[in-house]
């Protein structure tokens, strides 16, 4: 699978570095099979976590990176841009990724672990 992360990121070195910093955050909680394809996505007994990168503006050429997390309640923070509840027991919450800074944060990890409990089962 590593040679289908570096083709995704191909020419996109600080995404990479931002995706890297964050599967080591989902690493960390445990064991998780992950996927590459028009997105990176992360799952369990059910998927909890994808990751794409988005450039609407052609401003950026490294895209900016967007992380979607599966919770099983919403979330209220500051750094998720937007909540959606999509089921009777499930959240969409999207995060902008800008810095290695927010990759690495407690704020992250804290929503990557419940995330990561909810693909549990």
């Amino acid at each position: 699978m590593p040679d289908a992360v570096e083709e995704y990121f191909d020419g996109k070195p600080a995404s990479l570095s931002i995706f890297r910093a964050i599967a080591d955050v989902i690493d960390g909680y445990g064991t998780s099979a992950m996927t590459v394809g028009s997105q990176i996505s992360f799952g369990r007994e059910r998927k909890f976590a994808w990751f794409w990168l988005y450039n609407a503006t052609k401003k950026n050429p490294d895209g900016v990176p967007h992380l979607m997390l599966a919770i099983d309640h919403g979330v209220d923070s500051e750094h998720v841009r937007n909540v959606e509840q999509i089921g009777e027991s499930r959240w969409n919450h999207q995060i902008v990724v800008r810095t290695l800074g927010d990759a690495r944060s407690p704020w992250l990890a804290k929503l990557v672990g419940l995330a990561h409990d909810y693909g549990g089962g």
